[in-house]
């Protein structure tokens, strides 16, 4: 299977200026990533572990104080591999929206509450879609709506007259709207209760198996990555720490961080209290020597204080930055 994004040695750090003295943020740092063609490839993690400044850096919006320092970023665009990063700005227009689009966090911070869903549609391919009419814009936006099995009614109506759930679809659409072959999506079930995460889950897999694109999806949810992904990655501390299909992530976890994530994880009936991981995740501007877990882990031995693990493979995909595991 082709590859459509790929990674090497990727570092993007947040530098700042506090009281004078300069602090850098190591919150992507050092990624290897291959994501194939029409995957939903998923990347999990606590809160502060780097995933959703990865999915900014893998649409190249790089903006101050995040700051592209090392590796590369690559965009297999018409079957030749694009070094996006260092690509000119004007470039990397073309690739926005018609090649790969992002879901943000937070429906209500998308769209304008003054204007119709409408409008906002329209606004955004009057942007990017050019010699085209109202009409035919309008036309374009109610059949891309009944693709995706919402209602085209939707349209007149304005975000606060929208539930939260229908606010998400939206959104969902919105990015879907030019077809893109690669879709980031950050957190999109956050906040939303289980009925509407269960529609926004429905949508998101409808629009995979209707476009044949790919979707990368960061959440800390493991049972959002259980029921959409089909490959996944563990992030911890900005680095990648075990990488493998979903169904072998949750059948062989190897990495401790790995089972503590699928451990938490609440089951039909168990009503023993559930365990959690002992600790909090280390700062990512004075991480600690050796694996960035090992003050968390109950298996750390005198290696893993000293030196840092490297991503190896351990069996066919499956592969852990781990020396106990490995």
């Amino acid at each position: 299977m082709s590859i459509i994004l790929k990674t090497e040695n990727l570092k993007a750090f947040y530098i700042l200026k506090y009281l004078g003295e300069e602090r850098v943020i190591k919150a992507v740092n050092g990624i290897n990533l291959e994501i194939p063609e029409n995957e939903i490839y998923g990347i999990a993690g606590e809160s502060g572990c780097g995933k959703s400044t990865l999915l900014k850096v893998l649409l190249a919006t790089l903006d101050p104080p995040l700051k592209h320092i090392d590796g590369s970023l690559y965009y297999n665009f018409d079957n030749n591999f694009i070094d996006v990063l260092r690509s000119p700005k004007e470039e990397l227009k073309k690739f926005r929206w018609k090649f790969i689009s992002y879901i943000p966090q937070g429906s209500m911070h998308v769209l304008n509450p003054v204007k119709k869903v409408k409008d906002t549609f329209l606004e955004f391919l009057e942007s990017h879609v050019k010699e085209k009419d109202k009409k035919d814009y309008l036309e374009l936006s109610i059949e891309h709506l009944r693709e995706l099995g919402l209602s085209p009614e939707t349209l007149e109506a304005y975000p606060h007259q929208l539930s939260g759930g229908m606010r998400q679809r939206v959104v969902i659409a919105l990015s879907t709207l030019l077809h893109p072959q690669i879709i980031l999506a950050d957190e999109p079930t956050t906040a939303l209760d289980v009925v509407a995460q269960r529609a926004v889950i429905q949508l998101l897999k409808r629009i995979q198996n209707t476009l044949q694109n790919t979707i990368i999806i960061v959440t800390h949810d493991m049972g959002i990555h259980a029921q959409i992904t089909t490959k996944m990655a563990i992030m911890y501390a900005g680095k990648i720490v075990e990488s493998a299909s979903t169904k072998e992530i949750f059948k062989n976890p190897l990495h401790p961080y790995t089972k503590y994530l699928i451990q938490s994880l609440p089951h039909i009936g168990d009503k023993e209290p559930r365990e959690g991981i002992q600790g909090s995740p280390p700062s990512l501007i004075s991480l600690p020597p050796g694996c960035a877990f090992h003050p968390r882990c109950p298996y750390a031995q005198p290696i893993c204080k000293s030196e840092e693990p490297t991503l190896k493979e351990v069996s066919s995909e499956h592969k852990v930055a781990c020396f106990i595991a490995s």
